[in-house]
């Protein structure tokens, strides 16, 4: 078990090291595609390994994306006024009139596909006709303690070993290759940017032992370069060019990989010779060390031990691990993460490289908060923030208001992805807003908010203070949008109005901290004074809004967002009426599923119910959701799926449906006022079990799945909603396990132990002067005003 509470510091890093260790990634036989591969990534460079006989990595860089939009479909936006005036006698009021009023002809897909920067190749022979060898068998072995990768080769006479990193800080893939016994082992080389009929031909040029390919990014000025150097070990062997470009080495070598892009410099091609020449300077040996003491400190700000868990154990790991990969520098990753790439010659990308701001560009970010790593929270607030002049100026043009309107779909520079009747979904800067504010709940950092949060926190609520309206009821009220998955109007939506409101609650205690917008200041305070009641049912569970028909049909996630993870209504029978609504009436439920239990359709809907749960107090349902959650959504390689995958015989999910087809049977209504039926395209039907046994491996992975695990395995270790710090409120009775410098609301770092169920020890260290209130146990509570840095410590509970 964690040790977190010796008097060593060093004994308690080496008690996390072994634990972590454990945990380590192996795979008897690799994956074939980057589907199934291993990542490795420092958050600006990503590379998946994998191998399909030979050994194959897919390169992908936060800033290497299709730069393109269809400005026909941009022209075609009606500005807001406009719409106002298309829906005033509108009855039912919907977007459905989008579909015709804003479509355009389009070049190719509106919502453009990933790029990946380019895909590395090293094979051992030439040429697989009619003497092709037998394929080795190729083994992995991934440390997440020192963010290495590690892969060994086997046939006959043939055994090369591998090991790989990419150190933070920089465009570098770091790879070694030794095989004992086998000093003039061939090696050859490509490095290829994949199929893209889309894009011009590459420029490849080589010299000496460096290959540079150059490429521009569609019909724009954007470009990037990827560079590869080997260095042989021994110094008589040199490198060689085939006629197909690629390079020839014989011999144990290193081989360094730079990426550049023009977002970060003039001339990418030179930067990346330079990075090459910095990195072959410092050595492989050096930034070896020099990336295992980052990940050690990565690993040191928290960690926890869930005890026989072991799966819960590994994911959770996997989890943290796949964060610092993903969070490093903006533009923060798409939807993918940076785990993606070409799924074959027509589809050289996977939907889609940009920003959903419905969730799944901020699901991703909440994982930071508990978890310890808030600072790196800016990736998301530079991402924004970085184009705020093109952001300001298209809310302008849209909205005729100041601030920052963040569109349900955009792209890296900014440029919205209309997305005709969807595209009046306008909770994206609440979204964005709520997560930035939960940020300094969490860390309390003066210089975070400061410099990252507050800048882009004010633009958000700028934007929302350009379409509210105060009402004849004293009331401020938000103007007709769209909630989130549906088409039907509202004034209020609750998405929106619930997350907003901690944005307004957080500026009104930073702008009187920062000494900033005393103009804003009394209206944010006006607003909150005079906000709309959180809209719920007859029967009392959270709506979508006011003027949504309660018999329409929705997505249950999304009704949670004032319970969780906004957290401004803590009305536990509202939270269990809306538990009950969803497992009866939401239209993401499927019964197509081996246990004869209902599941939802998209990992979201599930990490926010069982959030619910959690918050809750309910352990048995909380941690059961926990466990669910894997066997729907994780895959072999660490990462989780969008939709769920389940193994088995159809026939068995076949009649389970059938035999619970009743409890799909509703009368809910379209946003046409028209019964919704179940071949409605808006009704979620993904095809979730087969008997494939690879099929969980052959789908492309999500990085909020790995976020939304990382946060329910959070809660359910520590909440501290409510200004009160509850400890392990979410896991089984009899649990035994630890968990080490995590945080709660307040600033508070917390660290504890638990055996059988019972409460060992607790240490909670304030990160500034406050009031402690500490739930130990249920129905106990202690509190204690600490100063900063000063600890509670609490004993045998």
């Amino acid at each position: 078990m964690l040790c977190w509470y010796s008097r060593s510091e060093k004994m308690n890093e080496r008690a996390r090291e072994r634990i972590i260790r454990r945990q380590d990634w192996r795979c008897e036989n690799a994956g074939k595609d980057w589907r199934d591969g291993l990542l490795l990534g420092n958050g600006n460079l990503g590379a998946v390994a994998y191998a399909p006989g030979h050994l194959e990595w897919v390169l992908n860089k936060v800033d290497v994306f299709d730069p393109t939009v269809e400005k026909a479909l941009l022209d075609r936006r009606l500005p807001h006024a406009a719409f106002l005036r298309r829906i005033e006698k509108m009855s039912p009021k919907n977007t459905l009139f989008l579909n015709e009023a804003e479509a355009a002809p389009v070049s190719r897909k509106a919502i453009r596909d990933t790029v990946s920067a380019g895909i590395l190749r090293l094979r051992f022979w030439q040429g697989t006709g009619w003497s092709s060898p037998a394929m080795p068998k190729t083994g992995q072995h991934l440390s997440l303690y020192d963010g290495e990768l590690f892969e060994e080769m086997n046939a006959h006479s043939f055994h090369p070993c591998l090991k790989m990193f990419i150190p933070h800080g920089t465009g570098l893939l770091c790879i070694r290759i030794t095989e004992s016994g086998a000093p003039g082992r061939i090696h050859i080389l490509e490095l290829v940017r994949p199929c893209n009929e889309q894009l011009p031909a590459p420029e490849r040029h080589g010299n000496g032992n460096t290959l540079v390919m150059n490429q521009r990014l569609f019909d724009s000025p954007m470009s990037y370069s990827a560079a590869v150097r080997i260095l042989p070990h021994r110094s008589e062997e040199r490198v060689r060019f085939g006629n197909a470009g690629e390079m020839l080495q014989n011999g144990d070598a290193d081989i360094l990989v730079s990426v550049k892009s023009s977002m970060e410099c003039a001339d990418p091609a030179s930067a990346a010779i330079a990075e090459l020449d910095w990195a072959q300077s410092r050595t492989f040996d050096t930034l070896e060390e020099e990336n295992r003491e980052w990940w050690r400190r990565w690993w040191n700000k928290s960690y926890a031990d869930f005890g026989r868990y072991k799966k819960i154990q590994k994911y959770f790991t996997f989890s943290l691990y796949s964060l610092a990969c993903n969070f490093g520098q903006a533009p923060m990753p798409g939807l993918n993460g940076l785990s993606f790439g070409p799924l074959d010659d027509a589809a050289p990308g996977v939907a889609y490289q940009g920003y959903t701001h419905d969730q799944n560009a901020q699901i991703p970010a909440m994982a930071l908060l508990p978890s310890g790593r808030a600072e790196l929270i800016g990736v998301l607030a530079d991402t924004y923030w970085n184009v705020r002049h093109t952001l300001r100026r298209e809310t302008r043009k849209l909205f005729g208001c100041a601030g920052i309107f963040l569109p349900l779909t955009m792209n890296q520079l900014g440029l919205e992805y209309p997305v005709l009747s969807y595209r009046y979904t306008l909770c994206g800067s609440a979204y964005t807003g709520m997560v930035l504010a939960r940020a300094w709940q969490y860390s309390r950092d003066v210089t975070l908010l400061r410099k990252k949060i507050y800048p882009l926190l004010r633009e958000l609520a700028i934007f929302y203070m350009g379409i509210m309206r105060k009402g004849e009821d004293n009331r401020y009220h938000l103007d007709w949008s769209v909630p989130p998955e549906i088409f039907t109007l509202t004034r209020d939506d609750s998405a929106t109005m619930s997350m907003l409101k901690t944005v307004l609650e957080t500026l009104v205690e930073a702008a009187a901290l920062l000494k900033r917008d005393r103009k804003y200041l009394s209206l944010w305070r006006d607003i909150l004074e005079n906000y709309p009641e959180t809209c719920k049912t007859p029967e009392g569970a959270y709506w979508c809004g006011p003027d949504i028909p309660f018999d329409h049909y929705f997505f249950g996630g999304h009704l949670w967002y004032p319970f969780f993870p906004a957290g401004v209504d803590h009305d536990r029978n509202a939270a269990l009426k809306t538990l009950e609504l969803i497992e009866t009436q939401s239209v993401e439920r499927s019964y197509a599923d081996h246990t004869g239990e209902w599941h939802p359709n998209h990992e979201w809907s599930m990490f926010l119910t069982v959030s619910a749960h959690l918050r809750l107090g309910d352990r048995q349902g909380g941690w059961h959701g926990l466990e669910r959650f894997l066997e729907l959504f994780a895959k072999e390689n660490g990462l989780f799926t969008h939709d769920p995958i389940l193994i088995c015989d159809p026939a068995e999910s076949e009649e389970n449906e059938r035999r619970c087809a009743g409890k799909l049977t509703t009368e809910r209504k379209f946003c046409d006022g028209t019964l919704l039926t179940p071949d409605n395209p808006e009704v979620p039907k993904p095809m979730c079990v087969t008997a494939n046994r690879d099929a969980k491996r052959l789908a492309p992975a999500v990085q909020e799945g790995s976020s939304s695990f990382l946060c329910m395995a959070c809660e359910a270790l520590l909440q501290s909603h409510g200004g009160e710090i509850r400890l392990f409120p979410g896991v089984p009775e009899d649990f035994s396990g630890s968990f080490s410098r995590l945080i709660a609301e307040g600033g508070f770092t917390v660290s504890a132990i638990m055996r059988k169920g019972r409460l060992i020890r607790a240490e909670i260290t304030a990160g500034r002067d406050g009031m402690c209130r500490v739930r130990p146990a249920p129905g106990t509570i202690r509190e204690k005003y600490l100063r900063k840095n000063e600890t509670m410590k609490i004993r045998g509970i």
